[in-house]
């Protein structure tokens, strides 16, 4: 019984520590909407909770196509204060949230001194030359 009750508040904390999404803006040509990204979310998030500690001001991108010559960057930066790899379960949950409440896109933390998670949709094709950010 305490088990159920220390999980219900270790969540209840987490969702309360979040801290708020800054939304990309756009012309009415930008790409989007952000939730053609959320199928690429859980492919994401744990692969980069697989990385080797990430090291501070550092991070861990992909990129996946989308039809319609768009894709979704995804970047995990270490804005934490230790080298440690993001939380799958913080990645998810951030960008989740943005892609529910961010029409173009944007970034958030799971609260202070966290990772920073960011989904971007833009034109363009997936390659070993493409950066992420607007």
């Amino acid at each position: 019984m305490f088990s159920k009750y220390l999980v219900a508040s270790t969540l209840i904390a987490v969702a309360v520590a979040q801290a708020p999404l800054q939304c990309y803006q756009g012309l009415p040509t930008s790409a989007g909407p952000a939730t053609d990204c959320s199928r690429f979310v859980n492919t994401f998030c744990d692969a980069a909770a697989a990385v080797p500690a990430v090291r501070i001001n550092d991070s861990v991108s992909r990129c996946f196509n989308l039809p319609d010559a768009k894709v979704c960057d995804f970047i995990a930066w270490n804005t934490f204060t230790r080298n440690v790899p993001p939380s799958a379960a913080n990645c998810k949950s951030v960008l989740n949230r943005v892609i529910s409440q961010c029409v173009l896109g944007g970034y958030g933390q799971a609260g202070a001194n966290a990772y920073t998670f960011t989904v971007d949709v833009n034109h363009g094709q997936c390659g070993h030359d493409v950066h992420g950010g607007s």
